[in-house]
C-alpha cells in the first residue's frame, strides 16, 4: 500500500479524469493541494488496485475546519474511509461531486447543503471587458487577481485554486458597486491571466445565485452539466 502522499497521490490519479471540469475541484486538492496540508486514504481491491479514497486537507476557506472530499463507488468504500480518516464529533466542510453526497449521508450530520453548478469558459463566446478602473494584482500564493475600488468599496476577481489543467474563478463585489458591471470587469481580468497561464477557467455557482451567474455567463462561461456538493458536515463516528 501507498505510503508516502507522493505514492499516494500516484495511485488516485488513475481514479479521475484530470481532463474533466466535474472532477477538476476533487483533482485538485487531491493530487496538487499543500503536501504540508494534505492527507489521503486509499481502499483498493484484491488486486491492489486502488477503488476510492479520501482526503482531508487545511484550506484559507476555514482554519478551525478541515476540507473533506472524497472518490468512492459505494458507500461501504466511503463507511470504511471516512472511519480512518475522520474524527467523531469534529466539523468538516464536505466539498465533492454530487454522486458523493447520498453514500455519506448516514456518516455525517450534513448542514447548509450547496449545489454549485461548475461552468466552463468557451473560448469561441469570450469577449474580455476592459476597464481602465480595474488594477491587476498578484495574490500572496501568486495567483492572478483583479480589483476595482471606489469610495472604500471593492469588486474584487481571483483564484480559488488551480491545478494543471483548471482554475476556478471567484467574484465578490461589496454592495455599493453592484449593478455597475464592475464584477464582470474583474472576472474579465482574471480569466485572461488564466488563459495567459495555460488553463481553463472554472467558474461555480449556485443556481439559486443569478447575479453571479449573470456575470459568467455575459463573458461566455457555460454550464458543464457536472454538479459539487459545499456543505457544513460532522462526523457522527464509525457504527456500533
Amino acid at each position: 500500500m501507498a505510503t508516502t502522499l507522493e505514492a499516494q497521490r500516484a495511485a488516485v490519479r488513475r481514479l479521475l479524469d484530470e481532463s474533466s471540469p466535474a472532477d477538476a475541484p476533487t483533482a485538485y486538492y487531491a493530487l496538487y493541494h499543500d503536501p504540508a496540508r494534505s492527507k489521503l486514504f486509499i481502499r483498493s481491491d484484491e488486486a491492489g488496485q486502488p477503488v476510492g479514497f479520501a482526503g482531508v486537507f487545511q484550506t484559507g476557506i476555514d482554519l478551525f475546519r478541515p476540507l473533506l472530499t472524497l472518490a468512492c463507488p459505494d458507500a461501504a468504500c466511503a463507511r470504511s474511509l471516512l472511519d480512518e480518516a475522520l474524527t467523531p464529533g469534529r466539523s468538516y466542510i464536505l466539498f465533492a461531486r454530487v454522486n458523493q453526497l447520498p453514500l455519506v449521508r448516514d456518516l455525517l450530520r450534513i448542514d447548509g447543503v450547496r449545489i454549485l453548478h461548475i461552468l466552463r469558459l468557451d473560448l469561441h463566446r469570450f469577449r474580455p471587458v476592459i476597464n481602465v478602473l480595474a488594477r491587476h494584482e498578484t495574490a500572496y500564493d501568486g495567483t492572478p487577481r483583479c480589483v476595482v475600488e471606489a469610495g472604500g468599496a471593492q469588486a474584487v476577481a481571483g483564484l480559488n485554486w488551480q491545478s494543471p489543467t483548471f482554475a476556478e474563478v471567484f467574484v465578490r463585489t461589496d454592495p455599493p458597486l453592484r449593478g455597475r458591471g464592475l464584477g464582470t470587469s474583474v472576472v474579465s481580468g482574471v480569466t485572461q491571466a488564466v488563459l495567459a497561464g495555460g488553463r481553463t477557467p472554472l467558474y461555480l455557482v449556485e443556481e439559486s445565485n443569478e447575479p453571479s451567474r449573470r456575470i459568467a455567463e455575459a463573458l461566455g462561461y457555460v454550464d458543464t452539466g457536472a454538479r459539487q456538493v459545499y456543505a457544513d458536515a460532522v462526523y457522527l463516528g464509525p457504527a456500533e
